[in-house]
């Protein structure tokens, strides 16, 4: 039986999300016990139980600190997500209890852009906080 996941992730909205997320799906065994990927290395999944937080840097990338020691993401669409930076907030429907790369985001409030995500990378923290402070 599958069934689908509908969540929201904005400033305000995340960590009730995903709290709710965490419930529901459980952690995922690799992540729960610190196997952290290299810097630069590319996953195809991330677990949503384990998103602590999302940060939208600019229209084509999202910026995901994982929770307890399992380091930063770095997420890229595609192409260009409009909306995205100034919204700062998206959500997304998956089967899965994980985001993986491929999936549909849309961005909420006006416009709706629906955007496909074609890299998930992990980043030190120090990349993380510089991508985070980009104008």
């Amino acid at each position: 039986m599958s069934r689908r996941i509908l969540r929201s992730f904005g400033l305000t909205s995340a960590a009730v999300a995903m709290a709710t997320v965490a419930m529901l799906a459980g952690t995922s065994p690799s992540l729960a016990q610190g196997n952290v990927p290299a810097i630069g290395e590319v996953d195809q999944c991330i677990p949503l139980s384990r998103i602590k937080r999302t940060k939208a840097v600019d229209n084509q990338t999202i910026v995901v600190e994982m929770r307890g020691q399992d380091g930063w993401r770095k997420m890229e669409t595609a192409s260009r997500c409009i909306g995205l930076k100034i919204e700062d907030s998206f959500s997304y429907s998956t089967s899965l209890t994980q985001l993986c790369k491929g999936d549909i985001i849309r961005v909420l409030g006006t416009g709706g852009a629906r955007c496909g995500l074609s890299q998930i990378t992990a980043i030190s923290e120090e990349d993380a906080k510089a991508l985070m402070k980009k104008k």
